[in-house]
């Protein structure tokens, strides 16, 4: 992914704390979550919806197969677009602030003076800074973009790996709901079966949360559960009316 400065933000947060959840990087994992979440949960909402509707197991099989495929393409399209908008506004935003370096190099000397002001230092301290800071047009501007107007580099994703990975996390979260379909004949014990594999990866991804969060695991995956079986519970009672409308 092509950048037009490189951050020592990441750096920064991985030698202080140890750990790679602690990078920018680590907020990647928002995203494979909601993901994984959305792919439970639509999925096996759909399935209960149609499966009060369908008997017929190939029927509800084929009708979910069409929905994780549609589903995973939205999440594609959706995280790709949104993540290109972003990142061609971060970059424009970078690239404004070069312009500015060049262009009008004494009224950023005096934003610097600016920002240390309100840290606190002192005349002779700002002037040391603007010296330090200005006399590197890269640190300059790495300065600038972090502190001015609060972009860090490593922010910006590529969006096609961002595509590629809520699409995946998706397919992975959608196949324990459609798993058992393919399994067992009766729809209705697939159901049950699909329900009871949704909470269980519900709650395994609870606990998944809890290491990056560091809310304890219990809570974590409670939680999930709690917000991924009122979405699954609602998705089936939509069903279940539509399929008293329609007859």
């Amino acid at each position: 992914m092509k950048q037009l400065i490189r951050s020592p933000l990441e750096e920064r947060l991985k030698n202080w704390h140890g750990e790679d959840w602690h990078t920018t990087k680590g907020r990647i994992i928002r995203d494979i979550i909601y993901a994984i979440d959305t792919g439970l949960i639509t999925t096996v909402s759909f399935l209960a919806g149609v499966s009060v509707s369908w008997v017929e197991r190939n029927k509800v099989i084929l009708a979910g197969l069409i929905q994780i495929t549609a589903g995973a393409l939205a999440i594609f399209f959706g995280s790709y677009i949104s993540t290109k908008a972003q990142k061609h506004f971060f970059e424009d935003q970078i690239a404004r602030e070069k312009r500015e370096i060049e262009e009008l190099p004494e009224k950023e000397k005096q934003e610097i003076r600016d920002i240390f002001s309100e840290l606190g230092f002192n005349r002779e301290e700002q002037e040391i800074a603007v010296k330090n800071i200005s006399n590197n047009k890269e640190r300059w501007l790495k300065f600038m973009v972090q502190e001015e107007i609060g972009i860090s580099p490593g922010l910006i994703d590529n969006p096609f790996e961002i595509g590629f990975i809520s699409a995946g996390s998706f397919l992975i979260g959608a196949f324990p709901a459609i798993l058992p379909f393919f399994l067992f004949e009766d729809t209705k014990i697939d159901l049950i079966l699909s329900a009871i594999l949704v909470s269980f990866f519900l709650f395994v991804l609870g606990i998944f949360k809890s290491r990056i969060t560091k809310i304890h695991w219990l809570k974590s995956a409670l939680e999930t559960l709690l917000i991924g079986g009122i979405s699954c519970s609602a998705g089936f009672f939509l069903g279940r009316i539509a399929e008293t409308y329609f007859k």
